[in-house]
């Protein structure tokens, strides 16, 4: 699991840790402890914030010590009082690409430009693989790695792999509009 970024913003405002740096985990670790009593480990932070890729479930022991942490006295307690419930479960329309099922089909729209995707597996990672385009440099087939895909943001790959080449991409614009398309 991988915190989405209200509750990401809300332990950033407590703690005053930026999370630019390996350390800042280290330190939210021991304020958690500080604070609580419990503890959290510095692997598990950085899986949460989704500074390393790792696909354990996160237990309920971690989100409830978080939502102490946050001064509530159960996750969901917590995550109910952000209102996390549209249609991925966050509110700032965040779209978490190892969050989702292989064989989900997501539409994205930026610019004057439409992409397809559907979410694919290689060695255990969920990634994108553009299905059709309409005015875009990508092409059917592409495959992205991407960790997450909101709505205002840029879409940025640091990875495509397009046949045996392999590259990076970055949309010149905001995206507007993310879909989750059904079958």
């Amino acid at each position: 699991m991988i915190l989405n970024d209200t509750i990401i913003d809300d332990i950033k405002r407590k703690s005053g840790l930026m999370f630019d740096k390996a350390v800042d985990f280290g330190l939210l670790s021991s304020y958690i402890y500080k604070d609580t009593g419990r503890t959290i480990g510095v692997t598990t932070l950085k899986r949460l914030f989704n500074y390393i890729n790792d696909e354990r479930k996160t237990s309920e022991y971690t989100l409830n010590t978080i939502a102490l942490y946050m001064g509530y006295k159960s996750w969901d307690i917590y995550s109910s009082s952000k209102m996390l419930d549209s249609e991925w479960g966050y509110k700032d329309e965040t779209l978490y690409i190892n969050a989702l099922e292989v064989g989900t089909r997501i539409m994205i729209q930026y610019l004057n430009r439409v992409v397809n995707f559907e979410v694919c597996a290689i060695d255990g990672q969920n990634v994108l693989k553009v299905t059709s385009t309409q005015n875009s440099s990508l092409k059917e087939g592409d495959i992205l790695f991407v960790c997450k895909i909101k709505k205002g943001d840029i879409l940025e790959a640091n990875k495509v792999l397009r046949g045996l080449n392999v590259g990076n991409y970055r949309t010149n614009g905001e995206i507007k509009v993310i879909e989750i398309v059904n079958s």
